[in-house]
């Protein structure tokens, strides 16, 4: 039996690895099952105030803010894994083995938590695919997610991004993921 695939999505911060998650999910929707969550930022009074995970299914948690207090820390914003811990890591469990899983992404803040680095080296050898993005530099876990045997990654850039959706849905398609099932 072939290994279920596990790609994961890379470049600079900016390139538009998460509007590109986004983009797959919308077009993958009607094809398949999928649970996991995507990140994003947002904004108090036009400024950046932190980040936050969604579900696929609508569910939202902080995992970093200005003004958190947190024992971690990232540039101005203190990390909060209470969120990714009970709501985001359950959200990457799968109903079934033909699920898609959806991980946008695995960066530092999110590896400060161990429950996560754990569940996440736990779809790496598990049964389902996963389409999910990580951090294109940077030591320790993160790492070991761009280098583990499992993981195929795919470079974006801000020019390269939308050409590669199509790309993209060819090669799950290719492994029996979304269209043409």
């Amino acid at each position: 039996m072939q290994p279920a695939l596990k790609l994961f999505l890379t470049g600079d911060p900016g390139c538009g690895k998460t509007t590109a998650i986004r983009k797959l999910t919308d077009r993958l929707k009607p094809h398949l099952a999928m649970t996991g969550f995507y990140t994003e930022e947002f904004r108090t009074s036009g400024r950046r105030a932190g980040f936050r995970g969604v579900t696929l299914d609508g569910q939202q948690f902080d995992l970093a803010r200005v003004g958190a207090e947190s024992p971690y820390r990232l540039g101005p914003y203190g990390v909060v894994l209470e969120g990714l811990e009970s709501i985001g890591i359950p959200a990457l469990t799968p109903a079934s083995p033909d699920v898609l899983i959806v991980l946008d992404e695995v960066g530092k803040m999110e590896s400060f938590s161990e429950p996560f680095r754990d569940a996440v080296l736990e779809l790496l050898e598990g049964s389902n695919p996963v389409l999910g993005t990580v951090a294109p530099h940077g030591v320790g876990f993160v790492k070991k997610i761009r280098q583990h045997k499992s993981v195929e990654l795919v470079r974006l850039t801000r020019k390269s991004r939308d050409g590669m959706i199509g790309e993209i849905l060819r090669r799950l398609a290719r492994d029996g993921i979304g269209v043409g099932r």
